[in-house]
């Protein structure tokens, strides 16, 4: 009677259970086989739980991390533009220590170019050996004139032509130190002058006893016309220099360093008495054709401003007398030759490195890298406070953003070393404390 009353309500059950079971599937759809029923966290499993909270907690930066990170932008920001307005800043402020130091020159050398050159003219003797072109600290020259003395007589001049740019001062100054000091009075002469510089030509105006004005930058031929005779009228020469330089295209235009440059024709109508065939080491063939043809001078001119230069060429005079006057009187009657190395002399002086400016280089030096953000051309000096070609300026955009781009690479790398060694130092550091917690726990045991 039991038994079956156990059999009749199991049987029940599973019949309930079967029943309760079709009607939910025929409620509820059937999941999908690829579907898995398993919770993302499940509620039995803490560890999964905790490691997921972890690498939460890890990657999700806190407010004090987002608080200094900040803080550190703001100042790499500021550090760099004050570095950036400093470097550059720097490099058009005046009268800063310049890189060289031409106090302690010495030309310990002598050159006797007569005893491996022969005079362009080879059967003309002469016993004057002249160069018609050179610059001294009084413009943009490098050397004093005592310096400047020197150096010719050490390349084997007994004459030079001093010649700054728009101003007779450095030329009256090396003369009279020439005059008046006895070991230069008897090595070389020196013959005044100044070279005309403008936008339009360069011109070394020779034998005139004050310094004639210069300008405009841009002069008229009218205007070129009157300081050729105003030269003439001081009882003065005008010799037209390096014309092949000055018709050189400049660097970032396609425009010459002296536009509009008068031309040999035009200059030899203007009464102009020579041109410079040899400046430094180029030989102007076709302009020496033409002062052959017309009878004109023939000058050659170092031009030498920096002292470590070589020497090409020099003019050969035979002069009557060692002064200034006879052999002016032997240039304006053409009776001249020269001798031309085009090697040139092997001899060179170097200045050393100024102190000053090694102080000021770790500066300094800033301002030429973080020039690459731009570039400015401004073309040939005037030397009349102005520029010969106009101003070209250009943020260089490319440059600035992969600066930025790099900048930001450098500060990731910064932060993730300093997330490093921040882990690190805190894992030695607990290391530490819990070996010392060990060693107290076991002392007190052992007590």
């Amino acid at each position: 009677m039991d038994d079956n009353a156990s059999v009749t309500s199991t049987s029940t059950s599973k019949q309930h259970s079967l029943t309760s079971t079709k009607k939910r599937n025929v409620h509820e759809p059937a999941l999908p086989l690829h579907e898995s029923t398993t919770p993302l966290w499940p509620s039995n499993n803490n560890a999964d739980r905790r490691s997921w909270r972890f690498w939460l907690r890890l990657l999700t930066p806190s407010k004090e991390y987002l608080r200094g990170l900040f803080i550190r932008i703001i100042t790499v920001i500021v550090i760099l533009g004050v570095i950036i307005a400093l470097g550059i800043g720097l490099q058009y402020t005046d009268g800063l220590p310049t890189s060289e130091d031409f106090s302690n020159l010495e030309f310990d050398w002598q050159v006797n170019p007569s005893s491996y050159l022969t005079p362009w003219n080879q059967s003309f003797q002469y016993n004057v050996l002249l160069d018609g072109h050179s610059h001294s600290n009084y413009s943009d020259g490098k050397m004093n004139v005592k310096q400047l003395l020197d150096w010719h007589i050490a390349n084997g001049y007994n004459a030079v032509m001093v010649t700054d740019h728009n101003t007779l001062e450095g030329g009256l100054a090396a003369e009279q130190l020439a005059l008046s000091d006895n070991y230069y009075r008897e090595r070389i002469v020196v013959i005044p002058g100044m070279e005309y510089s403008c936008c339009r030509i360069h011109m070394n105006l020779i034998g005139i006893n004050d310094t004639i004005p210069v300008g405009p930058p841009v002069p008229s031929d009218e205007q070129l016309q009157a300081v050729i005779n105003q030269t003439h009228a001081m009882g003065g020469i005008v010799i037209v220099n390096h014309i092949p330089w000055s018709n050189t295209i400049e660097t970032g235009y396609q425009l010459p360093r002296l536009p509009n440059h008068p031309s040999v024709a035009d200059l030899i109508a203007w009464g102009v008495d020579g041109f410079e065939v040899i400046n430094q080491g180029t030989f102007d063939w076709q302009t020496l054709q033409a002062a052959q043809a017309h009878n004109l001078i023939q000058m050659i001119g170092t031009d030498v401003h920096h002292p470590s230069v070589p020497v090409n060429a020099w003019l050969t005079v035979n002069s009557p007398a060692m002064n200034k006057s006879s052999i002016m009187n032997e240039i304006t009657a053409r009776r001249t030759s020269f001798l031309y190395d085009p090697t040139g002399t092997p001899q060179r002086v170097y200045p050393d490195t100024s102190s000053g400016y090694e102080q000021l280089m770790p500066l300094t030096s800033l301002g030429d890298y973080f020039g690459m953000f731009y570039s400015i051309d401004k073309g040939m000096y005037s030397f009349q406070g102005t520029f010969c070609q106009p101003q070209q300026f250009q943020i260089q955009n490319n440059v600035i953003a992969w600066f930025i781009f790099w900048l930001i690479i450098l500060m990731v790398v910064y932060e993730l070393v300093r997330a490093f060694v921040t882990w690190a130092a805190q894992a030695i550091l607990h290391c530490h404390r819990r070996r010392t917690q060990n060693r107290t726990d076991a002392s007190c045991h052992a007590s």
